[in-house]
């Protein structure tokens, strides 16, 4: 539990101080889903991202782009992105499993 909390420190201070770069030096366990709303690159370094029972585990808003490299994401989940529209956002994976992106599209009007 301690290493939870502390990654997730780490996290959110990065984003308190607007870093734009978070390296992983263990698996990032949540409890819940991880909302992403600024431009942030993940370094995994091959650790894994897990969110048991998140639906998705990880949703990008305010049309961030964000890039993970070299995490290792779970097969179970049901759906673990979600990039918000009506915002413009993008999110790249590439690590030696699997690599990709999703983007979200601009709302009509």
């Amino acid at each position: 539990m301690k290493v939870f909390f502390t990654t997730v420190l780490l996290a959110l201070g990065a984003f308190a101080y607007g870093q734009v770069t978070i390296n992983l030096t263990q698996d990032l366990v949540l409890t819940e889903t991880l909302v992403i709303s600024q431009p942030t690159t993940y370094n995994g370094n091959g650790f894994r991202l897990i969110c048991e029972g998140c639906n998705p585990a990880i949703r990008v808003t305010n049309g961030a782009e964000v890039h993970f490299q070299d995490v290792i994401f779970a097969k179970s989940y049901v759906r673990w992105l979600q990039v918000d529209n009506p915002y413009t956002g993008q999110v790249t994976w590439n690590s030696n499993r699997m690599k990709g992106f999703i983007r979200g599209e601009r709302g009509g009007n």
